[in-house]
Formats: C-alpha cells, sequence, structure tokens
C-alpha cells in the first residue's frame, strides 16, 4: 500500500492507495495468455480421451476473469485525509462506494485500537458521536506512521 503525504497551503494531505501490479493492459495479456495454454493443454487431454479436462479448464478461466475483474473494479480506491485550519475532511472511495466525513479539528480524536484476537490496529477518528476508521488500506507501520502525523497535526491545530 503507498501512503503519500503533502503540505499545501492551507494544511496538509494524507494518501492512501491499495498497489496494483497489473495494468489495464497486463491484465488482460495474463488473461489471454493463460487462456491460450489452458486451452491448448485441455484439447491436447481430450484428445487422448480425457475429456473432463474441458469443463475444469472453463471453470478455472472464469475464475481467472473474475479474480482480474474484481481487481480492476477496485483499482480506484483510495482514502484521502485532509487537515486544514477549520475542517477536517475524510474522503474514501471502496469501489463504487464513496464516502465524505467532515470534522472540526478541535473536537476530533483519533484512536489506536486492536480488536481481540486480531493482529493489526485500527485508526479511528471521533468526534460528536461520529466515528470514521481511517488507514484500512495501510499495513501495520503505515498506520503508526500515520497516527504519529495525525496526533502531532490534530493537537497543533
Amino acid at each position: 500500500m503507498s501512503l503519500v503525504a503533502a503540505e499545501t497551503f492551507a494544511g496538509r494531505t494524507w494518501v492512501a492507495r491499495p498497489n496494483h501490479s497489473l495494468s489495464v493492459a497486463g491484465r488482460k495479456l495474463l488473461f489471454v495468455i493463460t487462456a491460450a495454454v489452458s486451452s491448448l493443454i485441455a484439447v491436447a487431454f481430450s484428445f487422448f480421451g480425457a475429456w473432463p479436462v474441458i469443463p475444469f479448464a472453463g471453470l478455472e478461466l472464469a475464475f481467472l476473469w473474475w479474480a482480474l475483474r474484481r481487481s480492476e473494479l477496485t483499482a480506484d480506491d483510495f482514502e484521502r485525509i485532509t487537515l486544514e485550519s477549520g475542517q477536517l475532511t475524510i474522503e474514501s472511495r471502496r469501489g463504487a462506494l464513496v464516502a465524505r466525513h467532515e470534522f472540526q479539528p478541535y473536537w476530533a480524536r483519533l484512536q489506536c485500537v486492536k480488536p481481540p484476537g486480531q493482529h493489526s490496529h485500527r485508526l479511528l477518528i471521533r468526534s460528536h458521536g461520529k466515528e470514521v476508521e481511517v488507514g484500512s488500506l495501510l499495513t501495520e507501520e503505515q498506520k503508526m506512521a500515520l497516527a504519529r502525523e495525525l496526533e502531532q497535526t490534530l493537537g497543533a491545530v
């Protein structure tokens, strides 16, 4: 996962995005090559009388297509935290779901919670009965770095 922090004229911004190792063209090429090899193997086995290989090859390709499609749908996911002098804004996108939350920085509090039985922490920003999780796209080390920066910056506002 990538976390980029930037200073702006009005404040500070953090943007988290998941890493994607394949581009759209790379995903298509992977599918075409895998489909060609799998089909060639299935046809060769069916030629020797093992025709039940063909439906399994089709199922394998269907699962691969689903996984690559899912990867493509989440390629634009992000989480943006913007802290300006009078406003803390948290914007996130997960697939088709886009959310935006606004807080007053003076009242906003950051909590680092480790649920029992889990290995990673959750970062929660709370204010006036409203809570939003931040850093869900980040690794544990990145979450702790973000928590330190947010605590310092929220305290300075």
